[in-house]
């Protein structure tokens, strides 16, 4: 047996006036109106499974986000399971997008999933986190080895004042940025 990573990205099925004001914040309040498109949010969870194969672990978490409502809900919910390694943070973004993840440091949602995974009576899940991912939505494409988009990904990813940064709070959370070319970028650690 070996641990196979799964990732399950669950996104509403309707408008997010979540990720709409957090958008309106970024255009209108932090004047990046010029820089930021769209903003989409989605809930981004990471369950390690011990398992044979990477088709069994894949079925083992088809089943709990099927029997439980503890990723998603399908009445409000759409749902992907992929392989972390078949799916890497960048898979889902397009040439002009970067990802903000985003983890309370001290989170106890990861453990006390697991705790109701286990009261189900499947012992073979290991681990689970969870991330918030936000997928930034820039007017042009990033072009790598730009300084500017790393700062203004920092600028709209980690609030250091009233006015400044949105997405995550750095005396709280974790975040990283995950640009289109796959390059991982840490924002508060």
């Amino acid at each position: 047996m070996s641990t196979q990573t799964l990732r399950i990205t669950v996104g509403l099925k309707v408008t997010d006036n979540e990720a709409k004001s957090a958008l309106e914040a970024l255009q209108e309040k932090m004047g990046l109106r010029e820089s930021v498109r769209d903003l989409a949010r989605e809930e981004l969870w990471e369950v390690d499974v011990e398992a044979t194969t990477p088709d069994a672990a894949r079925s083992t978490v088809e089943s709990l986000v099927q029997r439980t409502n503890l990723f998603a809900n399908p009445n409000k919910h759409r749902y992907e399971i992929t392989a972390a390694d078949e799916s890497g943070s960048s898979a889902v973004l397009g040439t002009d997008e970067v990802a903000v993840l985003v983890s309370d440091r001290e989170s106890t949602v990861g453990p006390s999933v697991l705790s109701a995974i286990r009261g189900t009576g499947v012992d073979d899940v290991v681990a689970v986190r969870k991330w918030t991912r936000w997928r930034v939505g820039l007017t042009q494409a990033p072009v790598k080895g730009d300084p500017a988009v790393v700062e203004l990904i920092q600028r709209i990813g980690v609030a250091t004042g009233r006015r400044d940064g949105l997405l995550s709070n750095p005396h709280s959370q974790v975040s990283r940025a995950i640009l289109p070319w796959g390059e991982e970028k840490v924002l508060a650690a």
